[in-house]
């Protein structure tokens, strides 16, 4: 009988090696990126856009001018276009972030044609009928409504202001002033034709055969658009600190953060390893600290956000109103104790063990392949980011820890928001 007393042996990842993307091009030029893998009769298929919130001249334009597309085209009403993916098994996601754009659809590998030549329909004639509009435009006022009583929403949206500005596209946040006065069908067709499908890529993953590649040949049809690339020069806000009072409320949300490297710099896997002892999973330092020792929160976590142009730091947890200051001077001692003390070996092992399961579960299906895919190919890095990644956790000691603690854990880089 299994003595479920005793816990299973750890062993060493290594010598190891997952699918990875064969990448051409249609006809048109348009670039594929092939990852095949699986035993289900269904793929991926995902259009990539570069045109985010980095493009638009107006907040909400690219969300809007994307979500639209669903809405109706020249041979179908929204009603007709909801009821033909579900009658055929297909799950359309829209994907509207700050440098991409992403149209994804799962599809059972009997209807991949069919799907194509609709979604095809969809990109090149686009209706953006008023009535649709003028709905999404209430519903979206409404979820602004919600979010802003919502204590750790805004303390979200607040510290990105902080840390880039409001002007700044990673830092703008869409207000119902700008839905009434920026977004009409109008705006969104200019979108649409100057920007929303420029820098067309497609990624497909699972099941594959030759049939779907010669199938997106249709979307050779699609005009290649170029786009307009911004200016990116900013003028970052000199404030460190931002307290939002709301009278009615219990809580506290903390938002407390700092810009941070890249992800293509010689620090960033160190980086990763620092973050996942501050605050990275359950039994992260700051969980132990906050939550089991104190109990001042249910939870508190700490992540590193990467964005295609800039990345940040950021410690998030809600607290009650009495142990706001506290939990802050405990997040600051934590900071210290890494800048002060090395992490024993059994911390660090236990750390390094996570990550490497992490990375084993983030790599057993088509579809997470792909995601691994679109981590590096829109960063501008190659495969071997995932060499060097695992070779750094293998090799990572408590001294280059308590260096980067060092270089990165300093009090006076960090920025505070309060919301509560």
């Amino acid at each position: 009988m299994l003595d479920r007393s005793i816990p299973p042996s750890v062993g060493e990842l290594s010598g190891f090696e997952f699918i990875r993307a064969h990448s051409s091009k249609i006809s048109s030029g348009i670039p594929l990126h092939l990852i095949e893998s699986g035993h289900h009769d269904i793929v991926l298929v995902e259009f990539i856009f570069r045109s985010g919130k980095w493009y638009e001249g107006q907040p909400g334009i690219s969300f809007f001018s994307s979500r639209m597309l669903m809405e109706g085209s020249g041979s179908m009403t929204s009603r007709e276009i909801a009821d033909f993916f579900e009658s055929h098994g297909a799950r359309f996601e829209i994907q509207t972030g700050s440098d991409l754009v992403i149209f994804s659809v799962y599809v059972l590998n009997k209807n991949f044609e069919k799907v194509i030549g609709v979604l095809n329909e969809l990109f090149l004639h686009p209706l953006y009928p008023r009535e649709e509009l003028e709905i999404m435009k209430e519903i979206q006022i409404q979820q602004i409504r919600v979010n802003d009583k919502k204590n750790n929403i805004r303390a979200g949206k607040e510290f990105r202001k902080l840390i880039y500005g409001g002007e700044h596209p990673y830092g703008r946040a869409l207000e119902i002033r700008d839905i009434e006065k920026y977004i009409t069908a109008e705006n969104l067709q200019d979108y649409y034709r100057r920007q929303l499908l420029s820098g067309m890529e497609i990624v497909l993953s699972g099941k594959l055969n030759s049939r779907m590649t010669g199938a997106l040949e249709i979307f050779s049809g699609i005009p290649i658009i170029t786009g307009q690339e911004p200016a990116s020069v900013f003028r970052y806000p000199d404030i460190t600190e931002k307290r939002i009072p709301v009278d009615d409320s219990s809580q506290i949300s903390i938002r407390y953060g700092r810009r941070i490297i890249h992800k293509n710099h010689e620090d960033h896997a160190s980086l990763v390893v620092l973050n996942e002892l501050l605050g990275g999973f359950f039994g992260s330092r700051l969980m132990k600290n906050v939550r089991e020792d104190k109990g001042y929160t249910y939870g508190i976590h700490s992540s590193l956000v990467h964005q295609i142009r800039d990345s940040y730091w950021i410690i998030g947890t809600d607290v009650k109103k009495e142990s706001a200051e506290d939990t802050l001077w405990e997040i600051r001692h934590e900071f210290k104790r890494l800048r002060d003390e090395s992490v024993d070996s059994e911390e660090l092992e236990m750390v390094r063990n996570y990550l490497m399961g992490n990375f084993l579960s983030s790599i057993e299906t088509s579809f997470s392949l792909a995601d691994k895919f679109k981590n590096i190919y829109f960063f501008n890095l190659g495969y071997e980011y995932y060499d060097n990644y695992l070779d750094s956790l293998r090799s990572i000691s408590s001294g280059r820890i308590r260096e980067m603690a060092n270089k990165y854990l300093d009090d006076d880089e960090f920025r505070l928001v309060m919301v509560g």
